[in-house]
C-alpha cells in the first residue's frame, strides 16, 4: 500500500507523550541524584557515612556544615550536643524521660529517688560508638540502665537517716558510681564526656516523713529547753557573783570603817589624856555620839547629863 507524503511524516502521539515521560523521569532522577549527594549538618549534630556497597563507615562530619556523599551511601545524623536524661515522677511527666528510681536503703526502707543526668558525645569516639550500637540506643537502654543500677547499689549502703544527714555526700557518691560505670562500659567506648550528675529529690513514704517531722520538732524544743536553761543557769551565775561582790565589798567598808573608828578613839583619848581606867567610857560615849550623828543628821549641840545621859538640841528652824 503507497502512503502519501503526510502520512509518511505524521508524528504518533503515543511515542511522543513516551518520549516526554522518559524525558522528565531522566530530568528528575538526575535531580534527586544530583540533591542526595549533599548532606546538612546541623549544629550540635555530627553526621557519619555508611556506605554498604564498599562495607564501611567513615566520619564524622562536625557541623555546621554540608558535606557530599554518594546517592547508596546513609548519613546518620548524630546529637553531639548537650543532651539530658532525666527519672522522676510516675512516667505520666513529659518533662521526664523515665520514672523515678525506686530503690531500698540499708534498713530496707523504700525511697524514690529522683536523678537528672547531663553529658555530650566526644566527637572522636562517634564512629566507634556507632559501630558499637548502630540503633543509638546508648541513652535510653545503657545510660538509663546504667543510672538505675548504680543508685540502687548505693543506697543499699545508706541507711535512712543518713540519705538525710549526709545528703551532699551520698549525691556525690551516686554520680561517681554512675560515672565510673559509664566511662569504662565497652559499648560506649569511652565516647561520653562533661557528665553531671544532679540528686533532685530523695522521696520517703508519708509515715516515715510524718515521723521524721515530729523527731525534728521534737528535737528543736529540746534545743530550746536546753538554751532556757542555760540562760537560767548563766543568770543565776552572775547573781551569785553579783551578791558576792556586793557583800566583800561591804565587808571591806565595815573593816575600813571600824578602822577609821579605831583611830578616831584613840586620838580622842591622846587628846583627853585620860587615864586607861576611863577609856572604856569615853570610847563608848565616841561611838555613841557618833551613832547619833547618823540618826539625827540634825542635832547641832549635844549635852550629857550627869549620869552620861546625851541630850540632843535640834537646830533652830527659822
Amino acid at each position: 500500500m503507497n502512503m502519501n507524503y503526510e502520512d509518511r511524516f505524521r508524528v504518533n502521539p503515543k511515542i511522543v507523550m513516551a518520549l516526554v515521560i522518559i524525558v522528565i523521569i531522566v530530568t528528575a532522577s538526575t535531580a534527586v541524584f544530583f540533591l542526595t549527594m549533599w548532606v546538612n549538618v546541623p549544629v550540635g549534630n555530627a553526621v557519619v557515612m555508611v556506605d554498604p556497597m564498599a562495607g564501611k563507615i567513615s566520619g564524622p562530619v562536625i557541623g555546621p556544615a554540608w558535606t557530599t556523599k554518594a546517592p547508596w551511601v546513609n548519613a546518620v545524623q548524630i546529637k553531639v550536643a548537650v543532651d539530658i536524661l532525666g527519672m522522676w515522677g510516675d512516667g505520666s511527666d513529659r518533662t521526664a524521660d523515665f520514672p523515678t528510681v525506686k530503690s531500698f536503703s540499708k534498713d530496707q526502707l523504700e525511697m524514690e529517688i529522683d536523678i537528672m543526668m547531663r553529658w555530650r558525645l566526644d566527637a572522636s569516639n562517634i564512629k566507634q560508638l556507632y559501630e558499637n550500637l548502630p540503633q543509638k540506643n546508648w541513652k535510653d537502654d545503657i545510660i538509663a540502665s546504667i543510672a538505675r543500677e548504680q543508685v540502687r547499689i548505693v543506697t543499699k549502703d545508706f541507711n535512712t537517716i543518713e540519705t538525710i544527714e549526709q545528703r551532699d555526700f551520698v549525691a556525690q557518691t551516686m554520680r561517681d558510681a554512675i560515672w565510673n560505670k559509664i566511662s569504662t562500659s565497652a559499648p560506649l567506648a569511652g565516647a561520653i564526656t562533661d557528665f553531671e550528675f544532679e540528686l533532685r529529690n530523695i522521696g520517703y513514704p508519708d509515715k516515715y516523713t510524718i515521723a521524721i517531722e515530729e523527731k525534728l520538732v521534737s528535737e528543736q524544743q529540746k534545743i530550746q529547753a536546753d538554751f532556757k536553761r542555760q540562760i537560767v543557769v548563766i543568770e543565776a551565775t552572775a547573781n551569785a557573783e553579783k551578791i558576792t561582790i556586793e557583800a566583800a565589798a561591804k565587808a571591806n567598808a565595815t573593816v575600813i570603817e571600824a578602822t577609821a573608828t579605831r583611830e578616831a578613839i584613840e586620838l580622842v583619848l591622846e587628846a583627853a589624856g585620860v587615864d586607861s581606867s576611863n577609856e572604856t567610857r569615853v570610847a563608848e560615849l565616841y561611838l555613841v555620839v557618833q551613832t547619833l550623828k547618823q540618826i539625827a543628821p540634825d542635832i547641832d549641840m549635844l549635852i550629857m547629863a550627869p549620869d552620861g545621859t546625851p541630850i540632843l538640841l535640834p537646830s533652830p528652824t527659822g
